[in-house]
């Protein structure tokens, strides 16, 4: 029982070993070019896969895979036994299996793999990330082995650019009309002026660069005219605060020389709507300020029109009042629905007044 354990553990050891073993590595692995590819590019690989000493199992097989241009893939391979390689065999495809009878040798003997391939990037793939080269040991039921070794490389499709530009260049026409437009009213356009010539200046240098760099100037060219929209938000914001601040400056203005320098009281009925009006306003700007502050820019003119609004309806009856006052019509004290009734009974008395006058003077007359 005990030596059934004993050899049970050195199986599993023994096995473990195994596995160990046979992961796979690379060396000297060199991909041409170096950098990232377009379309059409030749590409060559070329390394030594390094299978280490252990029996590499005979139903396994080492996969060779690269997603270039099928019919231009080209692969030289020669097996090499304690570094000694071998005639070169061919193949082409973009899969090379080589069996792992041809690779199963007694324990400490040094296999390794020798192989270059050659290739062309497909014409008709979108940009994006592409398998140049990779190699894995698969069992017989397709599963890996270990690890794999995998390498893949940008490739940039300039028809894509070339429509990404045009779309930007149409971008870049419809963002100087709304500075242009902005400017005209009166807002603030400086910073989105500098983001404007920031984007064109990335637009023109994308028109003539290749590869990655073309990605990377749209790149710019799109966070800048993003930058642009939102610093023209801002500004316009900012714009339409200010301007109900200021109106709402000048009712304070009024409604100070009213109390103070006409004698009103708050209780007037006639400042009381004026009042109201003004701290609407007050209040309305206030929000409008802590949106513009949280960069909500759309909500914070929106708020700020509010305040504009009523700003101006207290301005408007401000502006009544004053004329009210300048005329020297109004009796420096509030007569509210008491109004008429003392103009009737002032109309009353003259006339009385005058009756009274006439008779008399009649009577003198009439006396001699």
């Amino acid at each position: 029982m005990r030596r059934g354990t004993i050899l049970f553990i050195i199986m599993v050891i023994a096995v473990c070993v195994a596995q160990a073993g046979s992961a796979l590595k690379m060396d000297n692995l060199e991909i041409t070019p170096a950098g990232d590819l377009q379309l059409g590019d030749p590409v060559t690989v070329r390394g030594i896969v390094d299978l280490g000493s252990d029996t590499f199992t005979e139903s396994n097989k080492l996969e060779f895979y690269t997603q270039l241009d099928r019919p231009t893939v080209h692969w030289e391979w020669a097996i090499g036994i304690d570094d000694k390689y071998p005639p070169v065999t061919t193949g082409g495809g973009q899969y090379l299996n080589i069996q792992g009878w041809l690779l199963s040798y007694k324990e400490g003997t040094r296999i390794k793999v020798q192989v270059t391939m050659d290739g062309v990037v497909p014409m008709t793939i979108p940009s994006g990330e592409l398998v140049v080269f990779r190699v894995r040991e698969l069992d017989e039921d397709e599963e890996v082995v270990g690890t794999e070794v995998l390498r893949e490389k940008n490739v940039f499709n300039p028809a894509e650019f070339t429509q990404q530009i045009a779309t930007m260049e149409e971008s870049l026409v419809s963002l100087k009309a709304d500075i242009d437009a902005k400017a005209a009213a009166g807002i603030s356009v400086g910073d989105a002026q500098t983001y404007y010539n920031e984007a064109d200046d990335a637009i023109s240098s994308a028109k003539s660069a290749t590869g990655a760099d073309v990605a990377g100037y749209l790149s710019t060219a799109e966070n800048a005219i993003s930058e642009a929209t939102t610093a023209m938000d801002q500004a316009w914001a900012q714009q339409t605060i200010d301007q109900a601040q200021q109106v709402i400056d000048s009712v304070i203005g009024l409604y100070n020389e009213f109390t103070v320098n006409r004698s009103l009281k708050a209780s007037d009925s006639r400042l009381v709507p004026i009042t109201n009006k003004r701290d609407i306003a007050i209040s309305s700007l206030s929000n409008a300020k802590d949106q513009q502050a949280a960069g909500s820019y759309a909500s914070a003119r929106a708020k700020a029109i509010d305040a504009r609004t009523r700003a101006d309806e207290a301005w408007n009856l401000s502006l009544d009042l004053k004329k009210e006052l300048d005329s020297g019509f109004s009796l420096g004290f509030d007569l509210g629905g008491l109004l008429l009734p003392v103009a009737i009974v002032l109309l009353i008395v003259i006339v009385v007044g005058g009756v009274y006058y006439w008779k008399k003077y009649r009577t003198w007359d009439e006396l001699g």
